[in-house]
């Protein structure tokens, strides 16, 4: 996910992502996946914060509302009982810049819309667990919402940072 902020307007873009297809074992060639945003290009979402409201604690919910996020794992031969699991991490560690002023990610959080993915806030790190261990042959798709916290005073100027979202498998 990249972020953009403009003055009173804060951006994220949060990118497609694809693993690479891995084999394991035997057979044709074990599948991890996981999407984040568009089909193709880069999601933007927008933080518009009016003057008036900026640094007075009312969170700011971006645009689009809806962010899917679809992650799947899955064994490619279906009578293997070993099911594979997945788990999938964030990297938010370097925070949101206009070149000399900046914000962390801490400021930015997340609910989801049917809870597959659980609701959470950025921490920062380069391995934060946003969705602990899932079996395979299981797709995780959900749609989050994003919302800025707006407790800070930043200086007018354009906000970009980004997220890195990885699927592995544990």
């Amino acid at each position: 996910m990249q972020c953009l902020m403009t003055g009173v307007v804060f951006f994220c873009l949060i990118g497609l992502t694809h693993a690479e297809i891995i084999n394991i074992g035997w057979g044709a060639p074990d599948e991890l996946s996981i999407r984040v945003g568009a089909v193709a290009g880069v999601t933007t979402v927008t933080h518009d914060i009016p003057v008036a409201n900026i640094g007075d604690g009312t969170p700011i919910t971006g645009e689009p509302t809806l962010v899917v996020v679809e992650v799947s794992a899955r064994r490619a031969a279906r009578r293997d009982s070993n099911r594979m699991s997945f788990v999938v991490t964030a990297d938010s560690s370097t925070p949101l810049s206009n070149g000399t002023y900046t914000i962390p990610f801490a400021d930015i959080s997340w609910v989801s819309a049917d809870g597959d993915i659980p609701a959470g806030r950025f921490d920062g790190t380069t391995d934060q667990e946003i969705l602990g261990a899932t079996k395979a042959r299981y797709m995780v798709t959900d749609r989050l919402t994003f919302s800025y916290d707006n407790t800070r005073y930043p200086p007018a100027g354009r906000y970009t940072g980004s997220v890195t979202y990885t699927v592995s498998i544990p």
